[in-house]
């Protein structure tokens, strides 16, 4: 009895130790994912499709590269448009050319569609936008030596050319990380603006600026803008100076290198006579010594 009062409890406590010792494998949770698309309608009436996949970790955006994107336009029988891999900064970028039907809607927009199917690690996401395709006309023209910009909005509405009345639009110049704001303004009833340019914006070496007429992320219209070049800017030469010698700068003047040069080198001067001098009285030391067991 004795001995079964102290067995059982010792192997419950052992085999509950064992049990306790395999550890259960814990599943990773798969990744949600955020996906985000823009719309963008260059000069050229290009369509740029551009859709993006992160992963929030601590607050912070992870891009998710290698991760198909399949684009789509329509309400109830979508139209494949294509399929694109997130790049390394997880966008997915897909351009349609001009003049590609699309199916438009009541209210005359079309709506573009991107999704992700998702697998047993990544959810799936999807995204979708809707917008009115609009025309963007913009013209470079000198008006009694003004430099003069003329933008003209307009959608077309079964073949015929409707004016864009009473939307905001935008004029910059392009710079090497942001654009150069020109003139903001809306567009009268005939869906057109008129702003001039000033003189004295720098240009590349040969005076050439970008000009870009925009509608910004339009709630309607998305982003549309025209872009063009004209020698209309300052020309600037971009040379690097010349290093010059002065206290403030990491090249010493001249006249102080050789001043500290003269210094270090009286200096180690007397650093080097006065070694010569130990070597030469340890030897008239020795000698005397000699001269006097003679």
């Amino acid at each position: 009895m004795i001995i079964k009062k102290y067995i059982i409890p010792l192997f419950l406590i052992f085999s509950g130790s064992s049990v306790a010792g395999q550890e259960t494998p814990v599943e990773e949770e798969p990744i949600e994912p955020v996906m985000e698309m823009t719309y963008l309608k260059d000069t050229e009436g290009n369509i740029n499709l551009r859709s993006s996949m992160v992963n929030y970790v601590n607050r912070q955006p992870v891009p998710l590269p290698g991760l198909e994107i399949i684009f789509y336009a329509g309400e109830d029988s979508l139209v494949s448009l294509g399929s694109v891999t997130t790049d390394k900064e997880g966008w997915a970028i897909l351009v349609l050319d001009e003049g590609l039907d699309l199916p438009v809607g009541l209210d005359g927009s079309v709506r573009y569609f991107a999704e992700y199917q998702g697998t047993d690690n990544i959810l799936s996401a999807e995204y979708e936008v809707y917008v009115t395709d609009v025309n963007l006309d913009m013209e470079l023209t000198l008006l009694d030596s003004v430099k003069t910009i003329s933008l003209r909005a307009y959608s077309l509405v079964e073949g015929e050319e409707v004016p864009v009345a009473d939307e905001d639009i935008y004029v910059y110049v392009k710079r090497m990380f942001s654009d150069l704001p020109l003139g903001e303004d809306f567009l009268d009833e005939n869906g057109e603006f008129m702003t001039e340019i000033p003189d004295d914006i720098p240009g590349d070496a040969q005076g050439y600026i970008e000009i870009i007429g925009r509608f910004n992320d339009h709630y309607l219209f998305g982003t549309v803008e025209n872009r063009q070049t004209i020698q209309w800017g300052m020309p600037t030469k971009h040379e690097i100076p010349v290093s010059q010698r002065t206290l403030w700068t990491q090249i010493a003047p001249l006249w102080m290198v050789i001043t500290l040069s003269i210094l270090l080198a009286g200096v180690w001067g007397h650093y080097i006579f006065v070694i010569i001098q130990l070597f030469r009285l340890r030897r008239i030391a020795r000698k005397e010594e000699s001269a006097t067991l003679v």
